[in-house]
């Protein structure tokens, strides 16, 4: 039978560990250095295991892979276009 958690000794009871930052702001700024940082290295990881031809890794590991990827990309801001110049109205041609 399981003991009741009032049984339990105080040396037993996990701790719950500092934060991080003082502010959610100070940490989320700290977890976007982090991905900075090490986004790079994720990105050459996952394509060497989804896109290498001597890949040895799984199929579905591949596949997983991959997807992350274009999860990343989705992300990462990209790039817009500009939207091209409207064209000049047809000349009318009357009776």
């Amino acid at each position: 039978m399981a003991k009741n958690t009032s049984e339990r000794s105080p040396d037993r009871v996990p701790h719950v560990p500092p934060p991080s930052a003082a502010h959610a702001p100070d940490g989320m700024e700290s977890a976007r250095e982090l991905a900075r940082r090490y986004l790079p290295d994720t990105v050459r990881l996952l394509a060497g295991i989804a896109l290498a031809p001597d890949s040895e890794a799984a199929l579905h590991t591949r596949m997983m892979a991959a997807k992350d990827i274009v999860a990343i990309a989705g992300v990462i801001p990209q790039a817009t276009p500009t939207a091209p110049a409207p064209a000049p109205p047809p000349p009318h041609e009357g009776p």
